[in-house]
């Protein structure tokens, strides 16, 4: 059965096969909850991805209305490890994407706008129970 969830991990796969090597693509809500995730297990926990975008999300909020810069599209963090990419949806979701630290962040850009409307659909999509 074709549920929200599974179109919405189908997706997310696809986007992650697009990346150049993601070490893991979830859709986080604005109360920084966990909507979906791959891999299912992810290199960090999922509750590090929900509580980094979450953080990552209100600075970068913060810091938007200090330089007037109006809608936050992306954010990202490197570390010599690891990078976070967060990419504003509908200002209510993000995907927080996490790269290997040579990732240039505007490689990603061209995937994500092919599947960012897919998403937005399918969050919108009424799914009935059966």
């Amino acid at each position: 059965m074709v549920t929200r969830q599974s179109e919405l991990i189908r997706v997310l796969e696809t986007i992650a096969e697009e990346l150049p090597d993601p070490l893991w693509v979830a859709l986080v809500d604005d109360d920084g909850l966990l909507v979906a995730c791959v891999p299912s297990q992810p290199p960090v926990s999922v509750d590090q991805i929900s509580a980094m975008t979450a953080a990552l999300a209100l600075t970068a909020l913060r810091v938007l209305v200090e330089i007037n810069a109006e809608e936050f599209r992306y954010s990202s963090v490197a570390g010599s490890e690891r990078q976070l990419l967060l990419v504003a949806l509908d200002g209510k979701r993000f995907l927080s994407i996490g790269l290997g630290p040579d990732v240039v962040v505007q490689a990603t850009f061209r995937p994500l706008s092919r599947r960012v409307a897919e998403l937005l659909k399918i969050l919108k999509m009424r799914f009935s129970v059966s």
